[in-house]
């Protein structure tokens, strides 16, 4: 799938945007009762108009995504996620609150030598209330009743009566030596190609457009292209993104004239051009539209955006 080709690529850029909006507090999650344990939860969710809706819990918080082959967008709030169930409200768009109850449970006792309670891994069923309604009813989501998975991570509350043996010197596990073998591989790959980053920012409403290629001698390779759009409101973090990916010649480059030309395919429109002038701002041209789910669309035109080109994979890498 395209989504999980392209979601590494997001990544910086969206960090990038995030840093955009500042650092405004963020809402304190709900307290936990000294019976209840944290946990980590994920399940699907019922959508309509061919999306697919998705809850994952982390560390920063409860987040819901609603995605189709070209958009997803993300709702990030705090909430409580407890070995007893989920609760969180996405301001005025939606409440969840579910209770669980496992129906598979699998435990991880502590290795030899420590003691402490084990961690699990249950499968099971949600049940309560799941309501939530998209800007402009872009979607609908609606249920009683769903089906997922909760773990609770105990490995913090083990205590061992001895410290991990040090893995001798000059030793890797095998893990290690596939990964750097994969990465030695992908250098050697990637070498071959020549890589480019455009990134067109308006830092005034926290949106931006992104290309980026890797084009061989010959002008072939892939182009990804994803514009974005970052905003807070009513204790939520709210992402917007639509993707797409196409040939080399959606995104043309020339890193020693300074120039690119982009045509971005389907449901993105229109034509942008890019001319790196040393001694002025560089020069943009044209106007590329982005739609977005639940939100009007980008229009990416000089002077809002501020636009560069740089030699580099997503991440600089």
């Amino acid at each position: 799938m395209l989504l999980e080709m392209i979601r590494p690529l997001l990544l910086v850029p969206a960090l990038a945007i995030a840093a955009l909006l500042g650092s405004a507090p963020v809402a304190a999650a709900v307290a936990i009762g000294p019976q209840a344990h944290v946990a980590s939860i994920e399940f699907g969710l019922p959508t309509n108009n061919g999306l697919h809706g998705h809850i994952e819990t982390s560390s920063e918080g409860i987040t819901l995504e609603i995605a189709d082959r070209h958009h997803f967008v993300t709702y990030r709030a705090q909430g409580e996620a407890t070995e007893a169930g989920l609760k969180v409200q996405f301001g005025d768009l939606g409440l969840i609150d579910v209770a669980f109850t496992p129906t598979k449970t699998r435990k991880e006792e502590p290795p030899k030598g420590c003691t402490g309670p084990p961690s699990t891994s249950s499968d099971g069923v949600f049940a309560g209330t799941i309501d939530f309604t998209g800007e402009r009813e872009y979607v609908r989501i609606e249920a009683t009743e769903v089906r997922g998975w909760l773990a609770v991570y105990r490995e913090s509350e083990w205590k061992c009566r001895r410290h991990k043996r040090r893995m001798p010197a000059g030793f890797a596990s095998r893990s290690t030596v596939v990964q750097r073998r994969s990465v030695s591989r992908g250098k050697t790959a990637t070498n071959r190609k020549e890589p480019a980053a455009l990134t067109a920012i308006d830092r005034h409403c926290a949106c931006m457009l992104a290309a980026f290629g890797e084009h061989d001698r010959r002008g072939r390779g892939q182009s990804y292209f994803f514009g974005l759009k970052a905003e807070e409101t009513e204790g939520m973090e709210i992402t917007r993104v639509t993707y797409a990916r196409a040939g080399a010649n959606a995104f043309v480059f020339d890193h020693k004239a300074g120039t690119a030309r982009l045509r971005p395919p389907r449901p993105f429109s229109g034509v942008g051009t890019f001319k790196r002038r040393p001694h002025s701002r560089d020069l943009w041209r044209g106007a590329i539209e982005v739609p977005l789910l639940g939100a009007d669309p980008l229009s990416v035109r000089a002077p809002a955006y501020r636009v560069r080109l740089v030699r580099a994979r997503p991440g600089g890498e």
